[in-house]
């Protein structure tokens, strides 16, 4: 049954005091009008003539006051709330060792059949890895939540306005959901879960293992095991010792690779398993802890973690002549990352080297002092110069460093006492390689605290991600600066001091043939490394992402990088990547770009970041499980088109089940942010009561302009006109 009601409202298009003016302007204009007719015509006649005149400024008025028909219908149908049960398999679990916590969802939504409001109805569904009718889940086999996924589902049906609001019994998934997408009506949540202090239980808290490895070399994986024994019958006495078992996935199944005995005896205990792999490649490792009896449920017990196994993909060459802080820091840094391979080549005394670090096949020769010819440097990808004078480079080496970096090589020089024009490279052929403009008349190197800024040239570099969050925010200084000439028009400044009324770019880079160049004017850069974080963390990241990206081996291509701001993704959640554009401005760039899967393909939109002329965006949300690839093609003018392809493995990155417990301050914030409210299971029925004390009736008013609706106005308009001529010709007042 529908009830409709209409009325009428006004909505002006001037403010009140002017509407009053206005009309009292017409009826003054009426009334002389009148007076000036009644001198051309009998009384009668005259009030003939003003009525067209009367009807024109109605008309005009009535547009002006803008009449608006408000029409309401009441639906006293009945209202409809859609409830969603959690069926994953964390949801068998009795954790009051009791009934399940499947059984008590079920027994909260028959209890609001019983107290429900007249009227209400309740449409039920469950959901685990997709929304789907109730009972309709497989009989053997772990079933997973992807809240997440669902949520994004529920917000896409065509039908969800039709109802009052949607409620989901859940104990929550085993992961926080990063910015998911909601449906635009009232999301309440009942949050299933007993007490975890009263289980006896044991669960793998955490698994870490590092992105990436060399192959060959040993890593390790540790797991964090913790332990509950609030239901007594002498669990913890049970728990004194427990096997922690690492096993790698191979063809048929799980291959054990070492194990750990671990005291619980603490109710915590840290285990450190050692792998290695002669195997390149993503590779599956699963942490597990033997399930002991009289343990609340055996979901929690195990992880996976990936990782990446290679052989050293970015090699760094150092060269210096002599041992220092700066060295040490910056060998340290480097050496974190598994896929830098940093050798050091050292001048001890006369023409005595030494070799550190990484050692390659055939780097024997550097035993005789650095190369000169290009071959010897043909290994390396980056090759780090420290301060040392001009006249201990050969003029040969000279000429490698020059065809090192003309085919592609990435130099970077280091400053000091005896760097740049200081050291007499003004006058040497390697002088076209810095960034700044060399005098012999460089001054001394400048002592002191200078603080250091983010040149404009440098806001949004890839070389700067993140550390120019630290250096903005932060009061980052620099004990030393050299003072070279002016930048080199095709340079780029990084990071600048201010000396005087003077801004000294420290940090700059410029292209060079096919290769790039990077300058450091200062020697105290490493002192960052000594400071607290994020200081600390910073200095590593700045050196890593300055050979990455000088280097071109990082993610893009050539003339443009790709970053993501996430390296994993769960269903529902939403990957934004930066593209940023790496080379000097060459013309503009079009971009395509798609997602696909195995079954389906569709464009993604490319858009510009506001404020900034050489980055773009795009964003791209993840419905379910699945292999998801991203490809994208840059085109520059008539050049080849750059392509990019990324592989997103798209699932929770952790096991159903890992987390047992409820956290319920997730999921009374996504109930908050979704318009509705969060219910602990003791408190369930009060969903109902609420909804009790709210309208169950469906209210929709619309709306429509009175002067706009359809023709009428425009022709009632000349009707007047009309009215007005055929009087006024009947009278003869032509």
């Amino acid at each position: 049954m529908t009830i409709v009601l209409a009325n009428i409202q006004w909505h002006p298009r001037l403010a009140p005091i002017w509407c009053g003016a206005l009309l009292l302007g017409a009826a003054l204009w009426l009334w002389l009008l009148y007076r000036r007719l009644l001198r051309r015509a009998p009384p009668g006649r005259a009030r003939w003539l003003l009525a067209p005149k009367l009807l024109t400024l109605l008309l005009l008025l009535l547009a002006l006051f803008d009449p608006v028909s408000a029409i309401r219908r009441f639906d006293l149908t009945k209202s409809k709330v859609l409830v969603l049960t959690d069926s994953s398999s964390s949801m068998d679990v009795a954790d009051d060792y009791r009934r399940p916590r499947a059984d008590r969802a079920r027994s909260i939504i028959e209890q609001w059949k019983r107290s429900k409001p007249a009227g209400l109805s309740f449409d039920e569904l469950e959901f685990d890895t997709r929304i789907h009718k109730p009972g309709q889940i497989p009989a053997s086999g772990t079933r997973g939540t992807d809240m997440g996924g669902c949520l994004l589902a529920l917000a896409e049906r065509n039908d969800i306005a039709s109802y009052l609001g949607v409620v989901l019994l859940t104990d929550g998934g085993d992961e926080a959901i990063d910015n998911p997408a909601l449906p635009k009506i009232p999301l309440s949540i009942v949050g299933i879960g007993a007490d975890p202090a009263t289980w006896n239980d044991l669960a793998l808290a955490d698994a870490q293992a590092p992105a990436l490895v060399e192959k060959d070399t040993d890593f390790d994986i540790t797991a964090d095991i913790q332990a509950r024994a609030g239901h007594g019958g002498g669990f913890a006495q049970r728990i004194s010792n427990v096997r922690v078992l690492l096993e790698r996935a191979v063809a048929g199944g799980w291959q054990k690779a070492s194990e750990q005995t671990v005291s619980l005896s603490a109710l915590r205990a840290r285990a450190r398993l050692t792998a290695k792999s002669s195997e390149t490649g993503v590779l599956r490792y699963r942490v597990s802890v033997e399930p002991v009896n009289g343990e609340l449920s055996p979901l929690n017990n195990w992880r996976v973690v990936t990782v990446n196994v290679q052989k050293k993909a970015l090699r760094v060459l150092y060269f210096s002549r002599q041992l220092g802080q700066g060295f040490k820091m910056l060998r340290n840094e480097l050496a974190r990352d598994p896929g830098i391979a940093f050798t050091a080549l050292l001048r001890t005394t006369g023409d005595r080297f030494t070799l550190q670090g990484d050692r390659l096949a055939g780097d024997e020769a550097l035993a005789a002092g650095f190369p000169g010819t290009k071959e010897g440097l043909k290994p390396y990808d980056v090759v780090v110069i420290d301060s040392f004078p001009a006249a201990d480079c050969s003029p040969e080496q000279m000429q490698a460093l020059i065809q090192f970096v003309q085919e592609g090589g990435t130099l970077v020089f280091l400053g000091g006492d005896d760097s740049f024009g200081r050291g007499g490279y003004a006058q040497t052929p390697l002088a076209a390689f810095f960034p700044w403009r060399l005098s012999d008349a460089e001054p001394p190197l400048e002592q002191g605290a200078f603080a250091v800024h983010v040149a404009p040239t440098g806001l949004g570099h890839p070389i700067l991600a993140t550390v120019e969050d630290v250096v903005t925010r932060g009061s980052v200084t620099l004990d030393s600066v050299n003072l070279p000439g002016e930048l080199k028009p095709g340079a780029t400044a990084l990071l600048t001091v201010r000396l005087g009324a003077r801004e000294v770019a420290v940090v700059a880079v410029q292209p060079y043939g096919k290769g790039k160049v990077m300058g450091i004017a200062s020697n105290t850069l490493w002192k960052w490394a000594t400071q607290p974080e994020p200081l600390r963390s910073a200095y590593g990241l700045f050196w890593r992402q300055a050979v990455r990206n000088l280097s071109g081996k990082t993610e893009g291509g050539q003339n443009f990088a790709v970053r993501w701001d996430k390296d994993f993704y769960r269903p529902g959640e939403q990957a934004v990547g930066e593209i940023r554009l790496t080379g000097a401005p060459g013309g503009a760039f079009r971009f395509t770009a798609s997602l696909s899967t195995q079954n389906t393909n569709y464009p993604v939109n490319v858009e510009p970041m506001p404020g900034e002329a050489q980055a773009f965006q795009v964003k791209l949300r993840f419905r379910e499980r699945d292999n998801y690839n991203f490809r994208l093609v840059a085109y520059q003018g008539d050049r080849p088109p750059a392509t990019y392809e990324r592989n997103f493995p798209v699932a929770p990155l952790v096991p159903e089940g890992t987390r047992l417990e409820l956290d319920e301050v997730f999921l009374k914030r996504l109930a908050e942010s979704a318009g509705g409210a969060y219910f602990p299971e003791s408190d369930a029925g009060q969903f109902v009561a609420r909804l009790a004390g709210t309208s169950l009736r469906k209210v929709s008013v619309q709306e429509s302009s009175l002067a706009e609706a359809g023709p009428w106005f425009a022709l009632a308009f000349l009707l007047v006109l009309m009215l007005e001529w055929m009087l006024r010709r009947k009278m003869n007042m032509f």
